[in-house]
């Protein structure tokens, strides 16, 4: 049998059902397309995650700490207050989760949302940029050139 290293380890998991979670903050029910875009994305090159819409669902602690990466979707002003209170729970119940703030209040609040809560940040037209993410956190590559994502 062949040995597999920790960082295989770690990259099989992102591909788990559960490891990569998106949420939804502030759609009031409506249909969160902010979260069911980049989900399709990732699921068309084989990852399996999950989302959540906060509006109409309650926070599911086994699901954070399963989760290995949080896409927390910020459209607007009232989607990044909601978010960082999210991503405040997840960081106290799964530290280790990678958090990713995206869309268009991520990137003009990025240096506040990278201070001390986001591991990343994604701004503008989101779905490429994430799916690239995610995709070098999977190969344990280094993410700090890729085009569209800022981080500290």
């Amino acid at each position: 049998m062949e040995h597999v290293t920790e960082p295989t380890k770690e990259r099989l998991l992102l591909r788990h059902p559960g490891a990569i979670m998106f949420v939804s903050c502030y759609e009031l029910g409506h249909q969160p397309l902010g979260i069911a875009q980049p989900m399709g994305f990732l699921e068309q090159v084989g990852f399996s995650p999950v989302g959540l819409d906060i509006a109409v669902e309650t926070i599911d602690e086994p699901a954070i700490r399963l989760a290995r990466f949080v896409g927390i979707s910020v459209p607007m002003h009232t989607a990044l207050r909601l978010g960082v209170r999210v991503a405040e729970l997840i960081r106290a119940i799964n530290p280790a989760c990678h958090i990713c703030f995206y869309g268009l209040y991520a990137s003009i609040n990025a240096e506040y949302l990278l201070q001390e809560l986001a591991d990343t940040v994604v701004g503008g037209e989101y779905e490429i940029p994430l799916r690239s993410l995610i995709e070098t956190l999977d190969r344990d590559q280094t993410i700090n050139y890729l085009e569209g994502v800022s981080s500290p």
